[in-house]
Formats: structure tokens, sequence, C-alpha cells
């Protein structure tokens, strides 16, 4: 990628989001988020799946409503965007600051992450997109 910037995925348990969703799974306990640095141009999001060969580059596989195959990231190496895959349960984005989004991406259709920007798929999975600090990655 271009310059020097590495990028990392927050992946949060989100108590609002899980209010929000009200699945029937039970919550698991919200702390930090885990992290996963972003060392390719395009990831897979996603729960693995051992019989059908899938191993997500962004593993959510705590989260029940999280797809197999749920959203791709995508990078120029300054930007990036987000594409649901034709997830069960959709991709929403709010900047932010903003109320809890309800209209999901369109499937195929490929969404500007800027920055602060909030990512939530499956039933309280939060992710957010930004450089790595110094010793993170």
């Amino acid at each position: 990628m271009p310059g020097d910037d590495t990028w990392v995925a927050e992946i949060w348990v989100d108590p609002d989001w899980y209010a929000h969703e009200r699945p029937e799974d039970p919550m698991p306990s919200a702390g930090l988020p885990g992290l996963v640095t972003l060392r390719q141009r395009s990831l897979l999001v996603g729960r693995p799946s051992q019989s059908r060969g899938i191993r997500p580059d962004v593993d959510c596989g705590s989260d029940p409503g999280v797809s197999r195959r749920h959203c791709q990231l995508t990078t120029d190496g300054l930007r990036w965007w987000v594409e649901d895959l034709g997830s069960s349960n959709g991709t929403f984005v709010a900047a932010t600051g903003d109320p809890l989004p309800d209209t999901p991406l369109t499937q195929g259709v490929r969404k500007e992450i800027e920055e602060g920007d909030r990512i939530f798929i499956g039933a309280w999975t939060r992710l957010v997109i930004r450089k790595a600090l110094p010793g993170e990655a």
C-alpha cells in the first residue's frame, strides 16, 4: 500500500447495537475490542466454516448474526470501502455521533468509509477501521 500507514480493524461487542437488533442469542460481555491488522487490499469479514473452507480475514465468529461471507473491506492504501456480500442480516454504516443506522447497504455496492465511521454487522458486532497506533501492528 502507498505510504507507511498500517491499518487495523477494531472488533467491538456493542450493547447499543445488540439492543437495537434484539437477537435471541445472549450477548457476550462487552470489553476492549479485538484488533486485526489489515495487511491486504481486500479482506473478507465473516464467520469461519471449516466444512466450507471459509477463513475470513476479519473473524467475527463469536457473533451468530454474522454471515460466513458477510462483507468485504477494500482499500487503495489511502481510503477504505465496505461492500455487503449478500449477508443475511445486512451491513450498516454510521458516522460517530449519528444514531444507529436502520438502512442496510445495498448488496454489491461499495460505500467509502470515512474516518470515525462505524460498521455494524450481526447481532452485536461493531467494526472501526483506523490507522494503527505505534506498537499495535
